[in-house]
């Protein structure tokens, strides 16, 4: 295998390579001496996150965060917090909205009703950062359990109409549950009732709740 570890910059380096970080060179680097059609997984992350990363202490413990998540291995509380931080900020509200958001979501974890691979991508993506409490989950199959990731929130009123042009369920008749969450279409968490039977609008999709 091709050594893709970049080597120790050298007098010719230019300013504008010295601005860069060590994931950004080492992604220049395996494009340019690798074969992009069989990457080893490592190096496909490099090439899609290595920019995020100025230090190769960084960049590795990014990708040990990844793999572990993806080998259903769940974050600790202190790996979540890191990829939620990835850029090293110090503010004391960054750090405690993490916590909050991990502590909301690990229950969660332990119940089965979210893998993994989930709580990294509330890291990644910082769903719901700002809002912990709209991290709510509902059975919608026998095996399944579908958990919000939308922070939006929208008022009931809004919620009926968005269910009623959606769905067809007659405006009258529905009855909004819970906080609702509308970002889009296809990012959206109202949990409502209509005509006796229980429903979930999670993310364009229309799911019967399980009692």
């Amino acid at each position: 295998m091709t050594n893709i570890w970049i080597e120790e910059p050298t007098a010719e380096t230019t300013k504008q390579e010295k601005t860069k970080g060590y994931g950004e060179h080492l992604a220049e680097k395996i494009r340019a001496t690798a074969n992009t059609g069989n990457l080893p997984q490592f190096e496909k992350f490099v090439l899609d996150r290595g920019w995020e990363f100025p230090t190769e202490e960084g960049l590795k413990a990014a990708y040990d965060r990844l793999w572990k998540s993806c080998h259903g291995i769940l974050l600790s509380k202190e790996e979540f917090m890191a990829e939620t931080n990835r850029r090293g900020t110090k503010e004391h509200s960054e750090e405690l909205y993490a916590g909050m958001l991990y502590d909301a979501i690990v229950e969660l974890a332990k119940e089965k009703k979210l893998d993994p691979c989930k709580v990294y991508q509330y890291a990644r993506f910082k769903w719901c950062f700002n809002q912990p409490d709209a991290v709510v989950a509902y059975q919608t199959d026998r095996e399944r359990w579908s958990v919000n990731n939308c922070d939006t929130e929208i008022t009931t009123e809004r919620a009926v109409v968005e269910v009623n042009q959606e769905w067809g369920f007659e405006a009258s008749r529905v009855k909004i549950l819970d906080n609702p969450y509308y970002e889009s279409t296809d990012w959206n968490w109202i949990r409502f009732d209509c005509a006796g039977m229980s429903w979930l609008m999670c993310n364009g999709s229309l799911y019967q709740v399980y009692h």
